[in-house]
């Protein structure tokens, strides 16, 4: 470690391969939170940036995957709340038109609806595989909170199925 450390290159060589890994997920879970491309485009960047910026205090190597989505996902969120007023606008311009009737449109319908915590753990839990204690620390909140957005948002994703 100490090594890698006083070595640029070596140092470079690993940021690059972590990001070649690991670049396609970071887009993902940013996309799950934001619902917009170029936001998640943007966060991932941001994610990027700070990440090279602390890459030295990265003390295990082995766990940078998971590091990176922790910064990416807090990234997400920070830009969600400083979106939120827009999107919510951009979200709402649909809502006089006539309900889809495809289950997909629904699903969607329902996600866009769930807060950006909501759709994180979600997101974290069943497409990526986390448990709940991970997604926790990955988004910076308590096992419970965790436990209880999942909960929250599988309650109204199914109010959302059975209503469409």
């Amino acid at each position: 470690m100490i090594m890698a450390l006083q070595d640029p290159a070596r140092d470079a060589a690993g940021f690059e391969a972590a990001v070649l890994a690991e670049g396609g997920r970071l887009f993902a879970v940013a996309y799950s939170v934001l619902r917009d491309a170029q936001e998640a485009e943007d966060a991932v960047q941001e994610t990027m940036e700070l990440a090279w910026r602390s890459w030295d205090s990265l003390r295990d190597p082995s766990k940078r995957g998971a590091w990176l989505r922790q910064i990416c996902v807090r990234r997400a969120l920070r830009s969600r709340r400083r979106l939120f007023p827009r999107l919510w606008l951009a979200e709402t311009d649909h809502v006089h038109g006539a309900p889809p009737t495809d289950p997909d449109l629904d699903l969607d319908r329902g996600y866009r609806r769930l807060t950006p915590q909501q759709r994180a753990v979600v997101t974290l839990h069943y497409e990526y595989g986390y448990t709940l204690d991970e997604c926790a620390s990955l988004i910076g909140c308590r096992p419970g909170t965790a436990r209880s957005h999942l909960g929250r948002a599988l309650a109204s994703l199914r109010k959302e199925l059975n209503n469409g």
